[in-house]
């Protein structure tokens, strides 16, 4: 039999108990976890007491790219393998499954348990882009579910295993469970956004490497601000949450921060660039992808050559109106891509390896529509239904980094309980 390892996210607070010399337990309580287990079982994630026996695993990266996802494949592979299950990886994440035939490979050792996975940006699996999803608008559910179920069994898949955010995560298993009603294949998910949106988490893969990525450019683009006594506004990605554009603009050390949760004053931003020029002949804004227009109050879209419209242009927009406004040398850059790709930082190592090693031990115990989830503490299983249909999570004005923004005179919008 097979799992396919498919990452992605999950809902409920249960017991975890590592293989490790720790243990840490949650608030909800599962006897498959919590139980007491023979030493044996201890070192190998796969008990005899295992509801299904688990032969072939399969991999899949759903939507969008992130640093640590490499990482991530290399700990599902290498814990897999140790308890002597195949891995099957599934490319082009989950419109490659729908094909006829679906796309896949298997996993080699010399590349999937290479220490080199630990640095190499993107995936090795590759991602899914806004075209491959044609197939899987055109098709019904039931359509969808049918091939995706005779896809299954022609790979001899048992499980699943998959990164992805909360649109993913909702999906895959949507799917999984229309596919076989009576049967469904177990799904065990690994949240990954440089967005670091996803609901109950508190980071997700990749998150904290586009951070790195993200202030070491505001801290090169102050250089150049410097030497010729310009403004400079540093576009980052985050969608509709700010995350990623705070906890950049801090460690790069912006003199303001603009994100789409708290609206900011035009006349309180101005005046705040203005005293900071004055003092320092130079200021670096860092605004969110999704921040409020100046003029507008909405947030900036461009249409792609596709016709698509999506979130952009902020930077460009903030950046024009100081230089009208304030008669100052004001430019723009859009880092874009650049957050999504590159080697990960050891933060992200650890953490991809982490929760690739404990999904692999979780889908060999049992479980099924869980996401593993690191909370400060400890490695927890979280049902899906907690991420289904929940609104993406969003900075309030009580989050400790803004608030820690903001005590250091960083100016980062109106700040008050009703934006939150």
């Amino acid at each position: 039999m097979r799992i396919l390892l498919y990452f992605l996210l999950v809902g409920q607070t249960q017991s975890f108990t590592l293989s490790s010399s720790r243990s840490f337990h949650h608030d909800c309580h599962d006897s498959a976890l919590s139980s007491s287990k023979s030493s044996d079982d201890e070192n190998n994630s796969c008990s005899s007491s295992t509801r299904n026996k688990i032969s072939r695993i399969g991999v899949l990266c759903s939507g969008g790219d992130c640093p640590s996802l490499n990482a991530c494949l290399r700990a599902i592979y290498k814990s897999a393998t140790q308890n002597e299950i195949e891995v099957i990886g599934l490319p082009r994440g989950f419109p490659g499954l729908l094909l006829d035939p679906p796309l896949q490979i298997t996993c080699e050792k010399d590349t999937f348990a290479s220490p080199m996975m630990l640095t190499k940006g993107g995936s090795k699996l590759g991602g899914s882009v806004g075209s491959d999803y044609k197939l899987i608008d055109s098709l019904s559910l039931d359509e969808k579910a049918s091939r995706i179920s005779a896809a299954l069994q022609n790979l001899s898949i048992d499980g699943i295993i998959a990164t992805g955010g909360d649109t993913s995560m909702n999906l895959i298993s949507q799917m999984l469970q229309h596919a076989d009603q009576d049967s469904p294949i177990p799904f065990i998910g690994i949240p990954k956004s440089i967005d670091n949106d996803i609901p109950a988490t508190i980071y997700s893969l990749g998150f904290q490497s586009a951070v790195t990525t993200a202030s070491q450019a505001i801290a090169a683009v102050r250089d150049t601000a410097e030497s010729h006594r310009r403004v400079i506004v540093v576009e980052c990605m985050g969608r509709d949450a700010g995350y990623l554009t705070l906890h950049t603009g801090i460690a790069g050390g912006a003199d303001t921060i603009l994100i789409p949760e708290f609206s900011f004053d035009n006349e309180k931003l101005l005046q705040h660039v203005s005293n900071v020029y004055k003092e320092n002949q130079c200021a670096v804004i860092a605004v969110s992808e999704a921040a409020t227009l100046p003029d507008s109050g909405k947030s900036a879209y461009y249409t792609t050559a596709d016709g698509k419209s999506r979130l952009g242009g902020s930077a460009e927009v903030i950046a024009r109106y100081i230089s009208e406004s304030l008669e100052l040398d004001a430019r723009h850059v859009v880092l874009g891509h650049v957050q999504r790709g590159g080697p990960p930082n050891a933060f992200d190592q650890v953490l991809a390896s982490t929760l690739g090693a404990h999904a692999v031990k979780a889908i060999c115990e049992g479980y099924d529509q869980k996401m593993v989830n690191w909370n400060g503490t400890g490695v927890e299983l979280l049902s899906l239904e907690q991420v289904r249909n929940v609104p993406p999570k969003s900075i309030g004005p009580d989050y400790p980094e803004l608030v820690a923004a903001v005590q250091m005179g960083i100016y980062c919008g109106e700040i008050t309980k009703n934006d939150s």
